[in-house]
């Protein structure tokens, strides 16, 4: 009987050291997991995510991709959305990509860099265009609003990288002269609610307050543009 007794107490210990076990590896996870977010959160204004370099044939070719995505997106915010926040971001993708894909080509041209754009856009962004084609009413917004948070942390670390450690002299100073407009639209889809979850808060309810941050977003990206040139 007395072997039983010490037998059970044996193997109740570890039971009863359980819960303060598993909180402490808990609160240690959850440490673990904030120290994580904030490299994250560090990462997408430019320090981690901009560290990895990539040849000018390939940032060519994806700064290419980024910007005729962006401009057929746009047009279909402009023709499709129901919110006029939607309508006027759309507007504006499609001025500020226009500009900034003519300029890439005529600085490829002049550099003669040996790499062109491609004629057509990747499969990933195709696909990101087929969703919003098949998109109606305010699922369209939310779509459109989701895309262009993601589109544009992919850009802004895409011209980060390179500004820092392109191979090209040219190139990287047009790729510093893009970051300052990139990251006014990924700063204004912030403020919108767009955030890591891709949420859409504001779209749809908030229409004509966000046409007039919108608005006042547009004068900013072109001081930006100003400044970076």
């Amino acid at each position: 009987m007395r072997n039983m007794v010490i037998l059970t107490a044996t193997l109740l210990a570890p039971a009863c050291n359980a819960p303060g076990g598993a909180r402490s590896d808990t609160a240690e996870g959850d440490s673990l997991a904030t120290g994580q977010d904030g490299g994250m959160m560090a990462g997408q204004d430019g320090t981690t995510m901009a560290a990895t370099p990539v040849s000018t044939g390939t940032y060519v070719a994806q700064a290419a991709d980024s910007d005729r995505y962006e401009i057929q997106a746009g047009e279909l915010a402009v023709k499709n959305g129901q919110s006029q926040q939607v309508k006027d971001f759309g507007k504006r993708m499609v001025e500020d990509h226009t500009k900034s894909s003519q300029d890439m080509k005529a600085m490829v041209a002049q550099a003669n860099l040996g790499a062109q754009p491609p004629a057509r856009l990747d499969d990933e962004h195709q696909a990101m265009i087929d969703r919003l084609k098949a998109a109606r009413g305010e699922a369209f917004d939310r779509e459109y609003m989701s895309q262009q948070m993601a589109a544009h942390r992919k850009a802004l670390a895409l011209h980060q990288g390179y500004a820092q450690n392109g191979e090209n002299t040219e190139l990287k100073g047009f790729a510093a002269q893009v970051i300052p407009v990139v990251q006014k639209h990924h700063d204004w889809l912030e403020q919108q609610g767009h955030g890591a979850n891709g949420t859409t808060a504001g779209v749809g309810t908030g229409n004509r307050s966000g046409a007039m941050q919108n608005g006042s977003m547009g004068t900013a990206n072109e001081s930006g543009a100003t400044a970076g040139r």
